[in-house]
């Protein structure tokens, strides 16, 4: 950022490399999950599918805009931010059960890329990352439109049975997140 707090030329690389990162990770955690669910839960797999599709939509339409500088070739190489944001989600991937695998998607990483998008769209100036806005925009719509569905789809499985596991797997993905310094941890969001 620059002394006024708004995103540099450089700033809106990492940004831009960091949500295609996360969406492209999403897209592939939930296309993973989708065909890993039980047979009895379909409406799960429709979700996952679903929204990892939009997530894959979207990243495709984030790397269309990184910048193209030989001076921002060491910000532009698209990859997991850190090995810890990559650890993360692999320890993320490992949870089971697919209720609480989509409580996991709706409610922690739908969420929190929502939060980092969010972010995005205060730091951002119209003037000059009108595109950035527009694409943060259209991946917020389908966040949150997915995010309003899946939770809709959880609240008619949720029960007595599966909260503590929800509970519990909710609080791990978190922890993992936390510990990687965010799904987005590009620090000019912070």
């Amino acid at each position: 950022m620059n002394e006024e707090g708004f995103l540099t030329v450089a700033a809106t690389a990492t940004v831009l490399r960091d949500l295609h990162w996360a969406c492209t990770s999403l897209f592939k955690l939930f296309v993973a999950w989708a065909g890993e669910v039980e047979p009895e839960h379909g409406d799960v797999a429709v979700w996952l599918s679903s929204t990892g599709r939009h997530l894959g939509e979207q990243a495709e339409n984030l790397r269309a805009l990184m910048p193209d500088s030989v001076l921002l070739d060491d910000l532009t190489v698209l990859g997991a931010p850190s090995p810890e944001s990559e650890g993360a989600l692999k320890a993320v991937r490992r949870v089971s059960g697919s209720v609480v695998r989509l409580a996991i998607a709706q409610s922690v990483l739908v969420a929190r890329l929502s939060e980092s998008c969010e972010s995005v769209q205060r730091l951002a100036e119209p003037h000059a990352d009108a595109p950035l806005l527009r694409a943060v925009g259209f991946l917020l719509l389908d966040l949150r439109n997915d995010r309003e569905a899946g939770g809709l789809l959880l609240g008619s499985l949720r029960d007595s049975s599966v909260d503590e596991q929800i509970s519990e797997g909710v609080m791990e993905a978190e922890r993992q997140l936390v510990s990687a310094g965010g799904l987005v941890p590009a620090g000019v969001l912070r």
